[in-house]
């Protein structure tokens, strides 16, 4: 690995604390980046939580709020990741931007790489039963959008404890039985935690009007993050 550029780094943490609430890690992650980015081996994952409020009104399943508020935030989240890439791009380093939210395999279910991987190397929590990044600030009411480079980061540690322990809340309150139940550790495949086939036709079907994207039961019984 080359030297890190600390200074590019600290002007980097000068503009994500500008932004306030956000959380944010440095990774290395050449191994797991996608083959088309994978000359970029470090990620910077920024995570915006969720209004507590709007989080905490949803019982039996999604509202127009909570959508909103979803969409809200990965719009924000984009613009910020945005600002980012030019801010590296001025430094004459590459970047490469993963939006918040955008499906682009449709059969997997899933997007051009995961957020919580790189969320995980970088020490911004730990993938709860419900396969959910579960962050120690805010639980997994985050939402998260990943920027990869080329620019040598200084990574922090990665968070080596599960805090799920026994709980089965998410479990237990999950409508389409689609959890499984399973601790995550390193390498545990996201099929042994949840059914996301099931997850994701139990949405479309209950809720059209929100295109499938949201649901948020799980997030919003997680213990962690809810005070």
């Amino acid at each position: 690995m080359q030297a890190t550029d600390l200074q590019t780094q600290n002007n980097i943490i000068n503009i994500l604390r500008d932004f306030g609430d956000l959380i944010y890690g440095f990774a290395y992650v050449g191994d797991i980046a996608p083959n088309q980015i994978g000359h970029l081996p470090y990620a910077i994952t920024i995570g915006l939580p969720l209004s507590p409020p709007i989080v905490n009104n949803i019982v039996d399943g999604p509202n127009q709020a909570y959508y909103d508020e979803y969409l809200s935030v990965n719009d924000r989240l984009d613009l910020i990741t945005e600002q980012l890439k030019i801010e590296i791009e001025e430094r004459g380093y590459q970047a490469y931007a993963i939006p918040s939210s955008k499906r682009t395999d449709f059969v997997n279910i899933s997007g051009e790489f995961p957020h919580k991987a790189a969320a995980v190397r970088g020490g911004l929590g730990w993938i709860g039963k419900s396969s959910l990044l579960i962050t120690r600030q805010y639980g997994p009411r985050v939402r998260l959008s990943t920027l990869f480079t080329d620019m040598p980061l200084q990574a922090n540690d990665i968070l080596e404890k599960n805090h799920c322990g026994k709980c089965k809340k998410c479990v237990d309150a999950c409508p389409a039985r689609a959890i499984v139940g399973n601790l995550w550790s390193n390498g545990v495949p996201r099929e042994s935690l949840i059914d996301v086939q099931r997850c994701d036709i139990w949405k479309i079907n209950r809720y059209p009007q929100f295109k499938g994207h949201v649901c948020g039961i799980c997030v919003a019984i997680c213990p962690h993050g809810s005070k």
